[in-house]
């Protein structure tokens, strides 16, 4: 047996560290960038930031600020057709996941024919891409920016999927950070804690993401309540961007399992967000694969810093991590599906989406009909 440590680009982090973009745009010898965007990005003064380094450097940008929730392929194509439009020779993803995914795919369509359709699949593969690219969180969720995989909706199929392409490198800055909105911030923060726990849970697992897996759960568990609580608070939110970004390095080769294949569910059937779906589904998710892991659940346990008497079985450990994870749920006021108006058969009629998703398939318990089920009802049940 052998394992794969990869890390896709380097990263830059810190305070201010947006100020670099337009200089290392331009040791890459690019020319004009296109920024890639929400509209919500630009009302919160990011943007400016990102285009005074561009100034400085001398690197002209244009704008493509589209970007919509859980993007769509067709928004995606629209932004490959604006950066051709404008001579672009390098993408600029600012934003959440969804800004820093579209970019990703977009780099596609600038060498690649479109649409971009073509390119995504129930089991993504890899598509060469070739123009720089540069990713810049304004979240601490995602990971995005240092993976290698864009998720995309195709509504007419009322599925997301997926595509492996280059990048080139990360920036990730906490400053750009500290105007997030609390329910944005819970619902992402737990989403990087999905990502860590899935990781380290995943069959494909492997040494080099448990480092970054265990250290980020450690993080999230001490500073997201304290970002919710206290939205200025730099160094707790600089640590909760840290955390994130080594959970998107943790799940960047063992990819993640059920819990994400539940939420993607939720996604798709109710748009929430990718971040709360995950969320939603992290506790049960624990303590269904916990008894077939057990001591990956206790490592998980102690870096949260749950109390222990040792000898617990892993049934036990998965109880003890989902309580947990609950009560982080709670401080951060985040809602159930049931607060949420969601009603218990719709969702347990998301078994066929859940078996089918190959993310199912690296999950460490086999999910079957039954089993989907039994893991959908207790997530709407027990929170």
């Amino acid at each position: 047996m052998y394992q794969v440590f990869s890390q896709p680009a380097p990263i830059i982090f810190g305070r201010g560290s947006i100020s670099v973009l337009g200089e290392k745009i331009k040791e890459m010898g690019c020319k004009k960038a296109l920024i890639v965007c929400e509209k919500g990005i630009m009302d919160a003064g990011i943007i400016s930031k990102a285009t005074a380094s561009l100034e400085t450097a001398g690197v002209a940008y244009a704008l493509y600020s589209g970007v919509l929730a859980d993007p769509p392929d067709s928004s995606v194509d629209e932004a490959g057709k604006a950066a051709i439009a404008e001579s672009a020779d390098c993408l600029v993803g600012i934003g959440g996941g969804s800004s820093l995914d579209t970019a990703k795919a977009a780099s596609i369509l600038m060498t690649n024919p479109g649409p971009v359709r073509n390119y995504i699949t129930a089991f993504p593969t890899f598509v060469d891409t070739k123009t720089p690219l540069i990713l810049v969180p304004t979240t601490a969720g995602t990971g995005s920016e240092c993976t290698t995989v864009a998720i995309i909706s195709l509504p007419d199929k009322n599925v997301k999927w997926g595509v492996f392409v280059n990048t080139s490198l990360a920036i990730v800055d906490p400053e750009l950070m500290l105007t997030l909105p609390k329910s944005i911030t819970a619902s992402t923060g737990m989403d990087a804690f999905a990502h860590a726990a899935e990781a380290m849970t995943a069959v494909n697992w492997n040494y080099h993401s448990d480092l970054f897996a265990e250290a980020a759960i450690a993080k999230i568990s001490k500073h997201l309540v304290v970002c919710c609580n206290d939205p200025g608070n730099v160094d707790a939110r600089s640590e909760m961007a840290l955390a994130a970004n080594w959970a998107g390095l943790a799940f960047n080769n063992p990819i993640t399992h059920v819990g994400h294949a539940v939420a993607d569910a939720f996604s798709v059937h109710f748009h929430t967000p990718h971040g709360l779906g995950c969320a939603l589904a992290l506790p049960e998710t624990m303590a269904l694969v916990a008894p077939a892991v057990p001591d990956r659940m206790r490592t998980i346990a102690k870096a949260m810093g749950l109390p222990l008497a040792g000898g617990e079985s892993g049934e036990q450990l998965g109880r003890i991590v989902a309580d947990g994870i609950r009560a982080i749920m709670r401080k951060t006021d985040m809602q159930s599906l049931k607060e949420m108006g969601y009603e218990r058969e719709k969702v347990l009629s998301f078994v066929p989406d859940v078996v089918v998703s190959h993310l199912s398939q690296n999950c460490p318990v086999t999910i079957d009909e039954k089993t989907a089920a039994n893991l959908l009802a207790a997530v709407y049940d027990t929170y």
